[in-house]
């Protein structure tokens, strides 16, 4: 089955290379400065990262990841100097299929006991429009690490209007290959590629 990537990671990664108008301010215009630099950690409840498989040749089979964290360092005078740590927890896979979950957290898919964590480093990011980016990074799944690129769109940033804090938020998608990282069980039958789709908000730390 499949493995995330984070991609978010990272969802993520964008917010380093975005200088939009902010969506949460209504007169926002194309002057608006950039978001400022510092660290920004994800905001857990405004999160999500959501895989897809062929199943069967039937449909796209849909879970996600419901536990994760992440650290964006943000340069806004030089973007591609920023960076991007993301770390998933596949013991939190939530397929709506409680007998699944179970499945797929056991030694013969994801093996969460032996390895409780996947993780996603930047290592490099390209801006590729006014509001996109491609992210590249390493994304280390069982043990096993491979580069992965994230396509990355910002969705908007600026004053939280709830907490008051500096906020950015991007959606992002990307491709894996399970086989790459040893989850070899039911191919073909079962897809090979693996559709990850990721949502996130990540708020400025205080300095």
């Amino acid at each position: 089955m499949p493995r995330i990537r984070l991609p978010l990671i990272s969802v993520l990664a964008l917010s380093l290379f975005m200088v939009l108008p902010a969506t949460t301010t209504p007169a926002a215009d194309a002057a608006k400065v950039p978001p400022p630099s510092g660290t920004y950690e994800l905001d857990p409840n405004h999160a999500s990262i959501t895989f897809k498989i062929n199943h069967l040749g039937f449909s796209r089979y849909t879970g996600r990841f419901d536990k994760m964290e992440a650290t964006l360092n943000l340069n806004s005078a030089d973007p591609a100097q920023s960076g991007l740590d993301v770390t998933i927890y596949p013991n939190s896979i939530d397929t709506n299929n409680v007998k699944l979950e179970e499945e797929l957290r056991g030694d013969k898919w994801f093996d969460v006991i032996k390895y409780p964590r996947a993780t996603f480093q930047s290592t490099k990011i390209e801006r590729t429009g006014p509001a996109t980016a491609r992210v590249e990074g390493d994304f280390t799944l069982m043990g096993v690490t491979h580069p992965i690129i994230l396509s990355v769109a910002m969705i908007g940033d600026g004053k939280h209007p709830m907490n008051g804090k500096e906020t950015i938020g991007f959606s992002a998608t990307g491709l894996i290959h399970r086989s790459d990282y040893n989850l070899m069980n039911l191919l073909p039958m079962v897809g090979d590629d693996v559709l990850l789709e990721i949502e996130a908000e990540f708020e400025k730390t205080a300095e």
